[in-house]
């Protein structure tokens, strides 16, 4: 009390003096009245009160006497003294009392909100709780309560690796660093895609190599344009329909099953007319020459693979003289050193020849080739391989019709038959108007819809597939092939799709021969100029014929069981197609899909990907694009992946076991006839690259059992 007297006290001095500096007359009353909030007692009628006075709002008080700075002034004895007061703290009483009365309600309105508020929060949170626990622990009958949990984990033998200008991917690692070096000396995409297949064809010869042929597709990013060619073996001028009517068998293994190799003819058409021109021919195939010179190591596949027909390598020189290990006595392991300098030999050859096509098909080598498989009772002569030619198409298949990709439109192309392009891009594109682009990216971890779909559309390409041919043969092949992507075709499938399967004749087609080409190679490339390769080579089956050249060191093809014989089922137990039956010249189908997504507007790629593994190729190709174009899964994830597969005949669907059961369950309901996959699934590699950080991510399919991993920089 004693501070607010001696203000009191000092606040009349001031007064008093009336200074005629008023600069702290006002902010001493203004302090006072802000710490008292009203009037203290007056000094001179009562002294001996201690109170603080009565509490007056700074505003409309009935003592200011008109003062024009709107404060209260002080009360005193010639003022009304103390009455004034009881008349100042009754009115202050009337009008305070609504206000906080007021205050009062709207205090209490707002905690009944926020106590509503938080009841409710608990009581929802609650019951979402409770529910998540009920599906976990109760029937998964129903898809939408499993998710990625029910699948199998990233397999951890491969890894998703970017590169920021360049990527190469193939089958083999050692093969795959050739390519990138080949690109860091200023080659482009097809120099390296030749450097890389060739190395692979050497390595892994019971894939792919000379005695082949294969299917490359080139995007060229200045252009904005694909080029396929079509290198794959051709029929002897000997043979037609009939031939292996009598012996079906000779048609799978032997001279006699042996075509007419494209696969150099290919190489040195690809590099005349679409290499940079800053890369020697040489200096292509010459790594590939040292490593055969050199050895190099047996892969776990490899391993696998001599075993898988040991029986029919022991019985045939050729191949036991070669495949098995002079120290051991026994065929290769994995892991140990395998030389071969006479395909070291032919390489070096055709590397320092100024035309190898003429030296390999018309030269020295053509007649060694012709010589020896006429001498073993085979159908190639030195005709054949002089007849020989690359098929360059610059106006190939191309789909832009993806549902969701209106405003970056993207295109995928490929090649037409003989090619298994058209089934593929098909089976993409009827589930892309069931999924667009951009859809939730749980759906094929949740969805028996989304595999019910899938089997079934894959069931229509496949039908499709059977109408197909070589185009010189097959009067309607490249029509059927252009329809398979046209909108109104999409569309026609799309809606045919019911939620229970149909019946077999409802499919449409013929029956078909859809050979499982367990001997197939794939290379990806993209280069720092934006160009992409995807190029798939193959001798048909694992070692092919099952016989190799002594003096040239080539492992030939088998590719004449890849065509149709009337009334025999093929060593796959499928049955013949019409389209595909045998006639001098003829390229058998296959299923061998090279493609490259591109986006019509940049130009850039958005991916090169391509698989190894038979008709399996074309359904492995459609999931893995499916997943990362539509749900936004890496590369990687999509690979992964456990896949499901049906090619209309035989009339099932085979399924890698990591497929959760909620799945098989489910697909059984709507009647799909499953049976657990027993030979390997298809083997994908591919680059892809990232939307939003522009970055190439590669990556090699756990699914084959090779020293494989993706290089670039």
């Amino acid at each position: 009390m004693v501070v607010e007297l001696q203000l009191g006290a000092s606040y009349k001095v001031a007064t008093a003096k009336k200074s005629s500096n008023g600069f702290w007359t006002r902010p001493i009353e203004f302090f006072r009245r802000m710490t008292t909030f009203g009037h203290p007692a007056n000094t001179a009628a009562g002294a001996g009160d201690q109170s603080f006075g009565v509490i007056t709002p700074p505003f409309n008080n009935p003592t200011s006497n008109g003062n024009s700075n709107g404060f209260p002034q002080t009360a005193t004895a010639e003022a009304g003294g103390v009455s004034n007061k009881h008349r100042s703290v009754k009115d202050l009483r009337r009008r305070g009392i609504p206000w906080i009365l007021g205050a009062c309600a709207a205090v209490i309105i707002l905690l009944t909100i926020l106590l509503s508020y938080f009841l409710y929060k608990d009581f929802y949170s609650t019951t979402h709780n409770n529910n998540s626990l009920a599906d976990s622990c109760g029937s998964k009958s129903h898809s939408q309560k499993h998710g990625r949990e029910d699948w199998p984990p990233l397999d951890p033998r491969t890894s998703l690796v970017r590169f920021s200008k360049a990527a190469v991917v193939s089958d083999n690692g050692l093969c795959s660093e050739i390519g990138r070096t080949i690109l860091l000396r200023g080659g482009n995409a097809v120099d390296a895609g030749i450097a890389t297949v060739a190395c692979i064809g050497a390595l892994n010869s019971h894939s792919s190599g000379l005695g082949g042929g294969f299917l490359m597709t080139i995007y060229n990013r200045f252009y904005g344009k694909c080029t396929t060619l079509d290198a794959r073996e051709v029929a002897p001028q000997s043979v037609n329909s009939t031939t292996f009517d009598a012996n079906p068998k000779d048609s799978y293994k032997g001279y006699k099953s042996i075509a007419v190799p494209g696969e150099l003819h290919g190489y040195w058409t690809a590099y005349k007319r679409y290499g940079s021109g800053r890369i020697a021919w040489q200096d292509l195939l010459m790594p590939t020459v040292h490593l055969l010179t050199n050895g190099y190591p047996t892969t776990k596949l490899m391993e696998y693979n001599l075993q898988v027909r040991q029986e029919e390598i022991m019985a045939e020189p050729s191949m036991r003289n070669f495949f098995v290990n002079n120290q051991t006595n026994e065929l290769y392991k994995e892991g140990e050193v395998i030389k071969n300098p006479q395909l070291a030999e032919t390489f070096r050859k055709l590397a320092v020849s100024p035309d190898p096509v003429r030296h390999f098909y018309g030269g020295e080598l053509g007649k060694q080739i012709s010589d020896e498989i006429g001498e073993s009772e085979g159908y190639v002569t030195k005709r054949d391989m002089e007849l020989y030619r690359t098929v360059v198409d610059e106006s190939p298949l191309v789909n832009d019709h993806f549902t969701g990709s209106e405003k970056n439109p993207l295109a995928v192309c490929g090649a037409k038959p003989s090619s298994g392009f058209a089934v593929t891009q098909l089976i993409l594109a009827v589930m892309s108007k069931f999924y667009p682009i951009g859809s939730d990216s749980e759906i094929p971890y949740k969805s028996v819809e989304f595999y019910h779909r899938f089997i079934e559309t894959q069931k229509f390409a496949f039908a499709q597939r059977t109408l197909l041919g070589d185009p010189k043969f097959v009067k309607d092949a490249n029509a059927i092939a252009e329809n398979m992507t046209k909108q109104e075709f999409i569309d026609s499938i799309y809606h045919k799709i019911k939620h229970n399967s149909l019946n077999f004749e409802e499919y449409g087609g013929d029956f078909t021969k859809a050979s499982e080409h367990h001997g197939t190679s794939h290379v990806s490339v993209v280069d720092a100029d934006g160009n992409a390769v995807s190029l798939t080579s193959s001798i048909n089956n694992v070692f092919g014929a099952a016989v190799r050249s002594e003096r040239l060191g080539i492992v030939w093809n088998n590719q004449m069981d890849d065509f149709s014989i009337k009334g025999s089922l093929n060593f796959f137990q499928f049955e013949p197609s019409e389209a595909n039956y045998i006639a001098p010249g003829k390229r058998p189908m296959s299923s061998m899909s090279p493609m490259i997504v591109y986006n019509k507007n940049t130009k850039q790629v958005k991916a090169s990907v391509g698989a190894s593994g038979g008709s399996k190729i074309n359904s492995a190709l459609a999931q893995v694009l499916l997943q990362t174009m539509s749900f936004n899964h890496t590369i990687k994830e999509a690979i992964d992946m456990p896949r499901l597969h049906n090619q209309y005949t035989p009339y099932k669907t085979e399924f890698e076991k990591e497929i959760p059961p909620f799945i098989l369950d489910g697909l059984r309901h709507r009647h799909q006839n499953l049976t657990q996959m027993i030979f390997p699934f298809a083997t994908v590699q591919a680059i892809v690259r990232n939307d939003e950080s522009g970055m190439l991510e590669a990556n090699s399919d756990h699914r084959r059992s090779i020293y494989m991993y993706p290089t670039g920089y």
